[in-house]
């Protein structure tokens, strides 16, 4: 019988249940959902499946203990009661990065950390029949988390953040995190029968996202993750689920994706990005204002993360681009808008063009007086708030009249 692990992912706040939606996929049933989390159990075969093939997840996560800890002693002998050789090697250093604590006795983090360390390190010497760890090895990384005098002890098994594909070797500033891209990509609605454009590609984090979804590349192809290194590792199941996931891939698919910036640096960046993630051939990029953008399709979807905040320098600006995009719903009448912003009232910025023309008139009389579809009554803002570490954003989706009826 396969031996299945308590685990759990970490996303950003907004998109658990995408990421939910992502181990389905996957053939692994999500368990309960947190803020930022998504619990799971599996055998090391579908841990190694979701290690590859996860796309918006940041970190996977193995419970190794759970113990009562309502002081110091109850803390420190769990500690020492893990069996830690099944992780850390020899000669690996552990590290217990984060602590927290709600509701318990002991809330000082940083004396929870130095106690956790003396009881692993206690078990690690005498398993290992040594005074000190040479700790010339690898990192292996800890957090403790104690609630209600209840201690759960995890390890990361990821090292580098699953958001870290490998191909973002040329960054742009404050680019998109690849994992919330992916989660944008997901909210948004789009599917690979219908053409994306981003207007404002940046380093091309979008585009490449949706061409390595489009074509069924799995995320975690060119990477090696830190649960192959352990003692008591996966190596052996990452090989297999890589060698699945490589078999899977198909790029003879007709996909048309596009991204356009008004910057020649980002531009080429984004190129180079794309020759990485080994999609540099099926992306048309080029150089263009988002202010002349047209479409290139009856239908499709423009998915973009217009420049904001520390990228517009001034928040008047970011008001002033935020006014000059409602125009987009104009131009791509029959395409589905979603932008990503850093304001929950981007609606309001985006409809303010023409604002004392339309919003009193209904619909048809809206549309005689020559007013644009973004201005009826009927059109709206569905907007999806999305928490990653300490930055804010929202996924604005336009929903014109026009839309709902072609649908």
């Amino acid at each position: 019988m396969k031996t299945k692990m308590r685990l759990s992912a970490s996303c950003a706040l907004g998109i658990e249940r995408v990421t939910a939606g992502e181990f389905e996929r996957l053939g692994i049933t999500p368990g309960a959902r947190g803020a930022g989390r998504v619990g799971f159990e599996t055998d090391a075969a579908g841990l190694a499946k979701a290690l590859v093939g996860l796309r918006t997840v940041d970190r996977v996560f193995i419970e190794v203990g759970s113990f009562q800890a309502a002081d110091f002693d109850e803390l420190f002998e769990g500690f020492r009661a893990i069996p830690w050789e099944r992780w850390v090697g020899p000669n690996d250093a552990l590290v217990i990065d984060k602590a927290r604590s709600i509701r318990s006795t002991l809330s000082a983090q940083s004396s929870i950390q130095a106690v956790g360390m003396k009881g692993a390190y206690d078990r690690l010497c005498n398993t290992y029949g040594v005074n000190r760890m040479p700790e010339t090895g690898a990192k292996v990384m800890a957090r403790v988390r104690l609630e209600r005098d209840q201690a759960i002890v995890e390890l990361d098994l990821c090292g580098e953040a699953l958001s870290r594909r490998g191909y973002r070797k040329k960054p742009t500033e404050a680019p998109l995190k690849e994992s919330v891209a992916a989660a944008v990509l997901f909210m948004s609605g789009w599917r690979r029968s219908f053409p994306l454009y981003d207007p404002f590609c940046g380093s091309g984090t979008i585009p490449i996202e949706a061409a390595l979804y489009a074509f069924d590349i799995a995320p975690g192809l060119g990477r090696s993750f830190a649960w192959e290194r352990m003692p008591e590792g996966g190596a052996r199941d990452v090989t297999l689920a890589k060698e699945e996931a490589r078999a899977a891939v198909n790029t003879d698919r007709e996909v048309l994706i596009a991204g356009s910036d008004s910057d020649a640096a980002s531009l080429e960046a984004a190129m180079a990005n794309a020759g990485l993630a080994g999609v540099g051939t099926r992306i048309r990029f080029f150089r263009a204002r988002a202010e002349e953008a047209a479409p290139f399709a009856e239908k499709g979807f423009v998915v973009t993360d217009p420049p904001y905040g520390k990228r517009l320098g001034t928040p008047e600006s970011a008001e002033a681009l935020y006014a000059s995009l409602g125009s987009f719903a104009d131009r791509f009448a029959r395409w589905e808008l979603c932008f990503v912003v850093d304001r929950e009232d981007f609606g309001s910025f985006a409809t303010a063009r023409g604002e004392t023309a339309a919003p009193s008139l209904p619909p048809a009389s809206a549309a005689r007086a020559g007013a644009p579809a973004y201005l009826t009554p009927r059109s709206s803002w569905k907007k999806s708030r999305i928490v990653d570490g300490a930055e804010t954003r929202w996924l604005q989706r336009f929903i014109a009249p026009s839309r709902r009826s072609s649908r």
